[in-house]
């Protein structure tokens, strides 16, 4: 699925400018292109919060020019917890690495005898040509019992969808009732979310 933001080019227009007029500043790039850009704030979010990293932007350009494009990173104000600049990757013929979201299908086993269901991974990384990236991954829990686990070497990928992360990463697992208060516990401990959602191709603020 592809979604579409118009974007428009920065000709010396201060971040901080833009920022208070309610634009968010931005770059695109690949190994061709790198070009400041800036987007409207409001339809960014709009925009982000169903294409996420996971489908493509399509950027409109006022040269007519319509680029597909993958967010690579949003970084954020600290304080205000809202995007103060975002990379996009252009895309071209060429394969690339990006997280495509996994949809878990079926009742465990394990989960009719008592045990609770860890979707560990919510995506997982991939190779792909942009031709072939998938809406998501399915994934069949259902012959899982208490105690066992879905690792990445396990999923069944599409047809030009290579795996970009350890095969041995866990996916999923059923886990016995006594060990999800563990579980959550040990999650609750985990650092916080980092304020760059996906690490990406820097800009110095000028």
């Amino acid at each position: 699925m592809e979604y579409y933001l118009k974007a428009y080019y920065r000709e010396g227009e201060k971040p901080n400018a833009l920022r208070q007029a309610g634009k968010l500043p931005a770059v695109m790039y690949n190994k061709h292109v790198n070009r400041k850009i800036y987007v409207d704030l409001a339809e960014f979010d709009k925009v982000f919060r169903q294409a996420s990293i996971h489908h493509v932007i399509v950027l409109e350009l006022p040269d007519g020019q319509k680029l597909p494009t993958l967010v690579r990173q949003v970084s954020l104000n600290k304080r205000k917890r809202r995007p103060e600049h975002v990379d996009f990757f252009v895309l071209s013929d060429e394969p690339v690495e990006m997280y495509v979201p996994l949809r878990f299908v079926g009742t465990p086993q394990g989960v009719r005898e008592g045990g609770v269901l860890q979707e560990i991974h919510r995506d997982i990384l991939v190779r792909v040509s942009p031709r072939n990236i998938p809406e998501f991954i399915e994934v069949d829990v259902s012959g899982l019992g208490i105690g066992d686990s879905l690792h990445a070497s396990d999923l069944k990928l599409p047809e030009g969808v290579k795996l970009a992360m350890p095969p041995e990463e866990t996916i999923a697992a059923v886990v016995p009732p006594e060990d999800v208060e563990r579980l959550a516990a040990e999650a609750a401990e985990a650092p916080a979310e980092p304020e760059v959602i996906k690490k990406g191709k820097e800009e110095k603020e000028e």
